[in-house]
């Protein structure tokens, strides 16, 4: 990623850290792409914060079922090389009662 692509991104990222929604669908990536393949198995999550759904990676090996409450933390995307920024992002992650 690039560092202004970086820098756009996360203009958007206190929008949805901490915000909480319903999980609508959930599915496990076993097999990904070269850049995120350190990473999984990863969750991949349809939230709905209330009329507007969204899509998100899920936070560690977390699983996700339908109806559980999550909540939007801001975590690393992808595993850089040595000269590349640490990509960060928002993903899910259960609510712990």
């Amino acid at each position: 990623m690039r560092p202004a692509q970086y820098w756009r991104q996360q203009k958007e990222w206190q929008k949805w850290l901490g915000k909480t929604g319903t999980v609508v669908a959930s599915t496990v990536v076993r097999v990904a792409a070269a850049e995120r393949a350190p990473l999984v198995p990863y969750s991949c999550v349809l939230v709905d914060f209330g009329g507007e759904r969204r899509e998100f990676m899920g936070a560690g090996h977390e699983t996700f079922e339908l109806g559980e409450k999550v909540r939007c933390v801001l975590r690393k995307i992808a595993i850089p090389a040595k000269h590349e920024l640490i990509p960060y992002g928002i993903k899910v992650s259960k609510m712990r009662l």
